[in-house]
């Protein structure tokens, strides 16, 4: 380990309110003052424009909608876009996707009338237990 190494060290209560200080600071400052501002710079510009002005919620979600998009402008890399049209699928692919999907609804079908069947049979027998208890 190197000597010179800092290690921040929660002790205690203090250590504690002093760490919840630092998380609420970095908070309002990277997401409340920019909502806030963001509110205000919206209310202003509505003065001006036929726009209805916004609370501070909605200039947090504004803000969360710049900050996200400035985000996917910036990272080009991870997050590629393309607006085409897809390529049109041969007849031959879409005629067994067809059929699949018909095979399906078939077996669901079947499935059904099995399961109805099966629980008429149980409700069938129950009566007919019933009624040979009564007979007893």
């Amino acid at each position: 380990m190197r000597r010179n190494a800092r290690v921040i060290q929660i002790s205690g209560l203090r250590g504690i309110l002093l760490g919840l200080f630092v998380a609420v600071c970095l908070i309002a400052g990277f997401v409340g003052f920019p909502a806030f501002a963001a509110m205000h710079i919206w209310n202003f510009t509505a003065q001006y424009i036929a726009i209805p002005t916004i609370g501070f919620l909605q200039g947090l979600l504004l803000w969360a909608i710049v900050a996200l998009i400035v985000f996917l402008i910036n990272d080009r890399k991870r997050f590629l876009t393309a607006f085409s049209i897809p390529s049109k699928m041969p007849d031959e692919e879409m005629q067994r996707i067809m059929d699949n999907i018909r095979m399906q609804t078939n077996a669901q079908i079947i499935n059904s009338m099995i399961m109805k069947s099966q629980e008429l049979n149980r409700n069938i027998e129950e009566k007919q237990e019933k009624k040979d208890e009564e007979n007893v």
